[in-house]
């Protein structure tokens, strides 16, 4: 088998580089201090909102589960409290060491589920009062931010360039040429 030799020519391709531009200096905007502080401020102010939102909302949703929490360990704590009441009325029934342990262990279960339902009532007394001070500070934000804005729109609509009015002189040059125009038609 005879094997060719084949040329490959490769045709070389002039690179092309492009010529880059020389940076200039960045121009730097003048800023003053003063609206640099402004815009921190209202960046702030949206931050805050956005905080009193979600404290708001958090302070709820841990009051609405720690009722749920509640409501399942009351029930717990009348269950047990019917173990035990029917386990007194076996002991009176017969009084005997096994009825007597029985009615121990209810006592127990009982208290036991007394003291949790009892912590759950003293957190659900602490979430409302932290769901009632986060929505009293949304409200008063809330109440602080409209009012921020009326006085917003009010300085804005004070400080608009006010439209002047014609003085007597324009007034009399504007009425004068519609007058000559009605001379002029009625000597006709």
């Amino acid at each position: 088998m005879v094997t060719k030799k084949t040329s490959t020519t490769k045709k070389r391709v002039a690179k092309k580089t492009a010529t880059r531009r020389a940076k200039s200096p960045a121009v730097k905007k003048s800023v003053s201090p003063v609206a640099e502080l402004e815009q921190t401020i209202a960046k702030a102010q949206a931050q805050l909102s956005n905080l009193n939102n979600k404290a708001a909302t958090q302070a709820q949703k841990s009051v609405d589960r720690i009722k749920g929490q509640l409501d399942k360990a009351a029930a717990r704590q009348a269950a047990q409290r019917d173990k035990k009441n029917a386990a007194a009325e076996k002991v009176k029934a017969n009084r005997t060491a096994a009825t007597l342990k029985q009615l121990a262990r209810a006592r127990d279960a009982l208290r036991t589920t007394s003291q949790k339902t009892a912590e759950l009532r003293a957190q659900l007394k602490d979430a409302k009062v932290a769901l009632k001070t986060s929505s009293d500070t949304l409200k008063k934000a809330t109440a602080l931010q409209k009012v921020v804005d009326k006085f917003e729109s009010d300085w804005a609509k004070a400080n608009q360039p006010k439209k002047r009015k014609a003085t007597a002189k324009r007034r009399a040059k504007k009425a004068a040429p519609a007058a000559v125009v009605t001379e002029v038609t009625a000597s006709e």
